[in-house]
């Protein structure tokens, strides 16, 4: 029989059957932090990796237009756009604050986190849009729209987020010997702070934001919940004010999964040098290997985290329909590995180099990219030791020619990408020379280069 077993601390419980998932999950989360993949370091490029996803999702459930593409724009670039009002584009900036300030709180694990620090994300969620509000409790009745639960009366609410305060801490002190999975101590505090709704407006961001803190904080990676499980999510929010935690759980349990996925590529990275490090196959000795090796899995972590931005885009794409009837498909493949990758540095060919294909597909036309690894242009090689090469399909499935060697109009401008160690950023070779900039300015050029000069779209 299916018991109930209580979230310790707090007034919900939830079904013990759902542990098997959560047992799993959580064993995947110990072998990533005993091959050493957990870090703080890992932790924040996880947070980066999601950072304007999570904004475009958390504010989209709570209404706002912002395509994830102007949400970018806004946030990264510092654009104003058109069309769309100013508090819709205040809210993506400050929930860019926000979850800035929350990634400071949760890489600290010597202190505790505080009701201040929770005060202090709501402040940074309203600023310069309801400053009267903003880091300030309630002082009135208020509605929880679409729901028949009534949040307490407004001067009971310091004590009962005095309470709330104390279950946090309790839960990610560093020595905290937790009776509950992460993810229940999360989903907890997550569904207490929506049951208090201590704000007057503000608070589902502010209770996604303090999720994922105790998530980070309890070395898990992090979760968002999608615009699309919008109904499910407020359904289950909805059974958690009775006291049921369960359909909560699950949700975050799903979407934890998700991005558990790209935690693991991240740590596949540092399990890759442990492994090269003890190899003695190399020709290289002594400090030669260390560096190349040094030289190597920094190389190895930019590449997976422009794969994964490419990934990303072509997700976001399909889910906005942004390129109308155009359909994206990406396809992945291996890192390139060491060997591999010093034959490349010195010049040396090397097989089975494909990283990833992007295919445009509309109507009975289908347009295919591949990027692989090879020696960079004369002009890119004094900025990185091998470069990721753009290249068109022709006729077959297999064959494919590099950008830089066809005259034809309609392809994209970039030829060649590459990561400058030395100055921390990528750099692309273009038909203007070669270029600085972001992963996302990179992506971004590609894919608006390639639609239009392919389909006109």
């Amino acid at each position: 029989m299916d018991r109930l077993k209580s979230v310790v601390g707090t007034p919900f419980e939830y079904y013990e059957s759902i542990e098997v998932h959560l047992s799993n999950l959580h064993n995947r989360v110990l072998e990533m932090r005993k091959v050493g993949g957990l870090s703080n370091r890992t932790l924040e490029h996880i947070h980066n990796f999601f950072k304007t996803k999570g904004i475009y999702h958390s504010n989209a459930i709570e209404g706002n237009a912002l395509t994830i593409g102007e949400t970018h724009l806004v946030v990264e670039m510092g654009m104003t756009i058109t069309g769309k009002t100013l508090r819709d584009q205040a809210e993506a900036k400050n929930l860019s604050q926000a979850l800035d300030f929350m990634k400071d709180i949760a890489v600290n694990r010597d202190r505790p986190i505080t009701i201040s620090d929770i005060k202090q994300i709501h402040k940074l969620i309203l600023a310069d849009i309801d400053e009267a509000h903003a880091g300030r409790y309630r002082e009135r009745k208020v509605q929880i729209s679409g729901s028949d639960f009534e949040p307490p009366a407004s001067y009971l609410v310091p004590q009962q987020m005095d309470d709330l305060g104390k279950y946090i801490v309790n839960v990610t002190e560093p020595e905290a010997q937790n009776q509950n999975y992460p993810i229940v101590c999360a989903a907890g505090a997550h569904a207490w702070l929506a049951q208090i709704h201590p704000f007057v407006d503000g608070n589902g961001r502010t209770a996604r934001l303090l999720m994922n803190l105790i998530l980070m904080r309890l070395r898990y990676t992090i979760c968002i919940i999608t615009r699309e499980d919008r109904l499910r999510y407020y359904d289950s929010l909805e059974e958690s004010q009775a006291g049921d935690l369960t359909p909560l759980i699950l949700l975050m349990y799903e979407n934890v999964e998700e991005s558990l996925k790209e935690w693991e590529k991240a740590a596949e990275a540092e399990r890759m040098r442990q492994q090269l490090i003890q190899s003695v196959s190399y020709s290289l000795e002594g400090p030669e290997l260390n560096r190349v090796t040094n030289e190597y899995t920094v190389w190895v972590s930019s590449m997976e985290l422009f794969k994964n931005y490419f990934k990303q885009i072509v997700d976001d794409l399909n889910e906005q329909i942004t390129l109308g009837s155009v359909k994206v498909h990406f396809k992945e493949y291996d890192t390139l590995d060491f060997d591999k990758y010093r034959s490349l540095r010195n010049e040396v060919p090397a097989k089975r180099t494909w990283f990833f294909r992007i295919i445009f597909v509309r109507g009975d036309k289908s347009i295919r990219y591949l990027f692989f690894f090879g020696y960079p242009n004369h002009r890119l090689r004094p900025r990185t030791p091998v470069a990721l090469i753009l290249a068109k399909g022709i006729n077959f499935d297999w064959e494919y020619i590099p950008l830089e060697e066809i005259t034809q109009s309609n392809i994209p401008d970039m030829y060649q990408v590459g990561y400058d160690m030395k100055e921390e950023e990528f750099v692309a070779l273009t038909v203007g020379g070669v270029e600085e900039g972001k992963v996302e300015s990179i992506a971004t050029k590609f894919f608006q280069q390639a639609a239009q000069r392919d389909f006109g779209s």
